[in-house]
């Protein structure tokens, strides 16, 4: 299964066999059943969910082919790899930061040269000021997508980690429109409006 957020609407992409674990029976969900015969179908939701024509909880769509599935819907987009961290203290709180009037975690996009995960160690270094971090387990990947100002669409796939620090003192960029960076209780974090759902899925993963 593949999670895509377009605004804040999840698109599930599953295969056949698990297609019943996500249906809910909601008249707000939307089920699709993908065949190659039927690729614009897949431009078609990515459209409406753009330009907000139409109001879902999710977008099921089904396929007997699951990796076919996620390419065709995934060459739709130019692909943008991304790395985070969800990093905790030694009173086991969690570092947030609020970026563009929303809550968040920090994170960034991968340079030439970098694994992913030296990707979100580094973001968070340059995010939040702390230096000392060590690295935990893989948690997820996450994915959204967004429009740039040209209109080029974009897909932005994040690979998260669990990491530990020792430091207390936090440091927001500033130039990369983070106005607060703090320690809160998971519990806390979770509650916090507004607050992108993706954001909430790792941290539900825990």
């Amino acid at each position: 299964m593949y999670k895509i957020y377009i605004g804040e609407v999840p698109v599930l992409l599953v295969s056949k066999d698990e297609a019943a674990l996500y249906k809910t029976g909601s008249l707000r969900d939307m089920v699709v059943y993908h065949t190659l015969k039927r690729r614009k179908s897949l431009h078609q939701i990515v459209d409406n969910l753009e330009k907000g024509t139409k109001s879902y909880d999710s977008i099921i769509v089904i396929s007997e082919d699951l990796p076919q599935l996620k390419e065709d819907f995934f060459t739709m987009f130019k692909i943008h790899r991304a790395g985070g961290g969800l990093v905790f203290n030694d009173q086991g709180e969690v570092l947030a930061i609020h970026r563009m009037g929303h809550w968040d975690l920090p994170k960034g996009k991968e340079e030439k040269g970098e694994t992913i995960e030296q990707t979100a160690i580094r973001e968070v270094q340059e995010e939040t000021g702390i230096q000392q971090i060590d690295l935990g387990d893989f948690i997820c990947d996450t994915y959204h997508t967004y429009k740039t100002k040209s209109g080029k669409r974009i897909l932005k796939w994040s690979t998260w980690y669990k990491m530990t620090t020792t430091e207390k003192d936090l440091t927001p960029q500033e130039e990369e429109d983070i106005d607060l960076a703090v320690w809160l209780p998971m519990n806390e974090l979770k509650e916090k409006k507004p607050i992108y759902k993706n954001i909430l899925d790792i941290l539900n993963h825990l």
